[in-house]
């Protein structure tokens, strides 16, 4: 299925880094046609949904394959059209879409009617492409106030779909060890929109504890300016507005570790482009997180203070901690290098 007379509509709700990259990578084997689904005035959604059913009334039979980033109101129409004219459904799993989180009102399942229109979207579509398999089901003790399972399996009960993971690749000659000098006993976090639902399920509340704890550390967060953070913040935590996708090169090599503390993930970039710059990772043992680290830095197994501070203790008192970073730059170009993405794509068009 391989060839340029292959039609492609990859309908999306945000244009984000890793959907112009997977329209890139499509593009150059298919004919693509970008669709933006608009939810960014809430009022108005009803519209996207009248815009879509239309488009796909009048143009849909024009293409051989659907694809939907994320699974949501977004893609019921798409995959129900799919499945009505005999075409090829797809719906990439990226994380909001697989999880309940109540406690902190994280997730497309937290909301009746939406995760409803989830699982009328994975059940109609003919294939799922997961970002991480953690995303189909997974377990985690790290975070215990809400379900210790979490996945679309969990909460889509009887779905039969078939899946296949395709994770997100990364660039490792734009992110790279630099002649920067690094700040001794530095930690570093990204993480934007934390005033709403990110501040817990980023971790920032951990974050912020754990700086507490090792006031002679640096802790940086980037992703808020003071005005706009949402919490009060000791002596020894810098905070940094959003910045432009490249300047994060210059960050991560600032500082020595890169630690993410987060309760929920999909198959968070930041981490792997610290890696990549040879930041020694420190992470929750959720989600992807294990499988992105492996042995090359450190996981912490609960959300416990203690043995947060346990684990950065720890980390602090390594004496090869630049051979982790090493290590941790080989682990992602490994996995998730140039090219690694690509390849499964084609692997699954060509099925």
């Amino acid at each position: 299925m391989s060839s340029k007379s292959t039609t492609i509509l990859y309908i999306y709700t945000t244009r984000r880094s890793f959907v112009n990259n997977d329209i890139d990578i499509l593009s150059q084997h298919f004919y693509v046609t970008p669709y933006h689904f608009k939810t960014n005035v809430k009022w108005l959604t009803p519209w996207s949904f009248v815009r879509q059913f239309f488009f796909l009334l009048l143009f849909g039979w024009k293409y051989d394959i659907l694809i939907t980033f994320f699974g949501g109101y977004h893609s019921v129409l798409p995959c129900l059209f799919a499945r009505l004219v005999r075409k090829k459904g797809i719906v990439i799993l990226g994380g909001t879409d697989c999880f309940k989180y109540p406690s902190f009102r994280y997730g497309n399942f937290t909301k009746p009617f939406y995760g409803k229109a989830t699982c009328m979207s994975v059940r109609l579509a003919s294939l799922l492409l997961p970002v991480s398999q953690n995303l189909i089901r997974s377990h985690s003790e790290y975070y215990t106030v809400d379900s210790t399972e979490q996945g679309i399996q969990v909460w889509c009960r009887n779905m039969n779909t078939p899946w296949q993971v395709v994770p997100l690749e990364y660039d490792p000659s734009l992110f790279k060890r630099t002649s920067t000098k690094r700040i001794p006993n530095s930690f570093l976090t990204v993480a934007f929109g934390i005033q709403g639902t990110s501040f817990i399920r980023k971790g920032i509340d951990k974050f912020i504890m754990a700086a507490r704890q090792f006031p002679a550390s640096r802790f940086t967060i980037v992703g808020s300016g003071k005005e706009d953070f949402p919490a009060e913040v000791p002596e020894n935590v810098i905070l940094i507005p959003p910045v432009p996708y490249t300047a994060l090169v210059e960050l991560y090599n600032q500082h020595e570790f890169y630690l993410q503390l987060s309760i929920a993930e999909g198959f968070p970039s930041a981490p792997c482009e610290a890696m990549l710059c040879e930041c020694f990772p420190i992470a929750s043992a959720v989600a992807s997180m294990p499988e992105i680290i492996g042995d090359a830095g450190m996981l912490i197994p609960t959300g416990d203070d203690e043995v947060i501070i346990a684990g950065i203790q720890k980390a602090l008192q390594m004496d090869h901690k630049g051979e982790v970073g090493k290590q941790a730059r080989e682990r992602i170009m490994a996995k998730y290098g140039p090219g690694t993405r690509k390849k499964k794509w084609m692997e699954v068009l060509k099925a």
